[in-house]
């Protein structure tokens, strides 16, 4: 029985479009749960796009990762890729001068 390494090399070679489509979303799917933990933690695609391509984790242009990461949205829970937004809480100060106070 063949190595399925040499099996697709047999067929696909080194540099060939199906084959570096496939190293990529490899690449992306490895990481699939940090990044969709980054983003509901808050951070945007391109500054883990960012990180990710400066350290030579991921070999795409942002274009194809940001593709590839609005296909894992969909298909993951709807709460597990909601970021978290800070409630604002307005209170109303009453000691607030009036407008024609402030002319």
């Amino acid at each position: 029985m063949k190595e399925l390494a040499t099996l697709l090399k047999a067929k696909y070679g080194n540099n060939t479009a199906s084959g570096k489509r496939a190293r990529i979303r490899n690449e992306i799917m490895i990481r699939r749960n940090e990044i969709l933990a980054e983003i509901t933690n808050g951070w945007s695609v391109r500054a883990i796009w960012e990180v990710l391509s400066d350290n030579k984790e991921i070999t795409c242009t942002y274009k194809t990762f940001a593709g590839h990461v609005r296909r894992l949205q969909a298909k993951a829970p709807a709460g597990a890729i909601t970021p978290k937004k800070e409630e604002k809480n307005f209170t109303w100060d009453s000691t607030t001068p009036s407008k024609e106070e402030l002319i």
